[in-house]
């Protein structure tokens, strides 16, 4: 069964766009679950990725190479 979870090492900030019923309802779980919109993000998230096979994504290099070299 899904749970949400307090994540403290959520150090990575960044900014997306949701769909507005998605954002309310969200924001709802959290309020009820008297939890941060944050964790409650992030637990969704999370439980979406151990819902996937994540196999075929593992040799997929997410950096630029230019970076790597300087």
């Amino acid at each position: 069964m899904f749970e949400i979870s307090k994540y403290k090492k959520s150090n990575v900030k960044l900014s997306i766009r949701l769909p507005e019923n998605m954002n309310e309802m969200l924001r709802k779980i959290a309020k009820k679950e008297n939890m941060s919109f944050n964790n409650v993000l992030v637990s969704c998230i999370q439980n979406s990725l151990e819902q996937m096979d994540l196999n075929k994504y593992k040799d997929v290099n997410i950096y630029d190479e230019k970076k790597k070299e300087q």
